[in-house]
């Protein structure tokens, strides 16, 4: 507040924290008349205070700063304990208030898609592959979008995307003398799933016992079981339930595809997600889907070989077998080796069982 006095006026301007007090000081002179009271002037210290200001030129730079590295609320936090009193929108004020910087030209422009809200709200964002940093952020996803953003910087040389037919059409369309490229990490991403597809439809083929078995054919499925491949046997030589849904929920889906249903009505029909049906319909084969089923990792999978032996040992206590698999740095639960066991309990595996593979 002011305070007129016969001598001037005393304004208070809160500033950097000098023992924890605010700066003091007569920065407004003022001359007043006894006969009119109302004539004033008023002055401004140079690179001290603005006019209106609240606070110095000083604390409003360090206040921004604060804001630009931390943002509103733990940037409020802070001031509190530099004993700068403010609050998270005043920080958030003051970074609105910043000057939007020149648009810079980007030679090499990266553009990707990521969810606001996944499943419904997607926006894109414009990286410069040169400085590795952001560009701009659109509102959506869209080719029309992205093309008209392209238009207005005829600069751009190269754009480096992860091959969608949005992007790739928008670049076509906004920035024909641009060179199209896939970037790195979609090209390792697309590779590995290429090579996992290989290894699915082979994986059969170098599959060998850990440990010789005397007699190859006491590893054949049990009577009545008829199924089309090793691979859909457990480590046990029981038939898989998962392989038989897989190979089932395949042929019903496309099924119905080839019958001309949408992927929407499949998965109401068959009460199932609408992400697994599209998986299941975009594999190729069955075959594809399988390598899922049947070589799903677990925290246990490497000492089931640890544990058959002490099973045959007569060790069925699966609290001390937990604790000494641990000690050879297995890192589940109790639980996961009772579900492991239950099978040797109820006898589904025989007490003679051989080895897992």
């Amino acid at each position: 507040m002011c305070t007129a006095t016969t001598s001037g006026v005393w304004r208070t301007v809160p500033s950097l924290a000098v023992r924890c007090d605010s700066i003091c000081g007569h920065v407004v002179s003022c001359a007043v008349t006894a006969a009119a009271g109302v004539g004033r002037s008023a002055e401004q210290i140079p690179d001290l205070t603005r006019r209106h200001a609240r606070r110095t030129n000083a604390l409003t730079a360090q206040l921004t700063d604060i804001a630009l590295f931390l943002g509103g609320r733990a940037g409020a936090n802070l001031c509190g304990r530099l004993a700068v009193t403010t609050g998270k929108d005043t920080l958030l004020r003051l970074l609105r208030a910043l000057p939007v910087p020149a648009p810079e030209s980007v030679p090499c422009l990266g553009v990707d898609e990521f969810a606001v809200r996944r499943g419904r709200t997607y926006a894109t964002i414009l990286v410069d592959m040169n400085t590795r940093r952001p560009v701009d952020v659109l509102a959506d996803r869209t080719a029309h979008t992205f093309a008209a953003w392209l238009r207005e910087r005829p600069k751009v040389q190269i754009v480096c995307h992860d091959r969608a037919g949005t992007f790739r059409n928008a670049a076509h369309a906004g920035a024909p003398q641009a060179r199209q490229v896939a970037d790195t990490w979609h090209l390792l991403h697309n590779l590995a799933e290429a090579v996992e597809r290989v290894v699915g439809r082979h994986r059969a083929d170098p599959r060998e016992p850990l440990t010789a078995q005397p007699n190859q054919d006491s590893i054949r499925p049990p009577a009545g079981v008829h199924p089309t491949a090793l691979d859909e046997l457990d480590m046990h030589g029981r038939p898989r339930p998962l392989v038989a849904r897989t190979r089932e929920r395949h042929q019903q889906i496309h099924e119905r595809i080839e019958r001309g249903d949408s992927l929407r009505a499949i998965a109401r029909e068959l009460r199932l997600s609408r992400g697994t049906v599209l998986r299941f319909a975009r594999a190729a084969d069955v075959e594809q889907l399988l390598v899922a089923a049947t070589h799903r990792p677990s925290v246990i999978d490497e000492y089931r070989l640890y544990l058959h032996h002490r099973w045959m040992e007569r060790c069925t206590n699966a609290a001390a077998l937990t604790r000494e698999i641990q000690q050879l740095g297995y890192r589940g639960d109790v639980n996961t080796v009772r579900r492991h066991l239950r099978p040797y309990r109820t006898g589904t595996i025989p007490a003679d069982a051989l080895c897992p593979i």
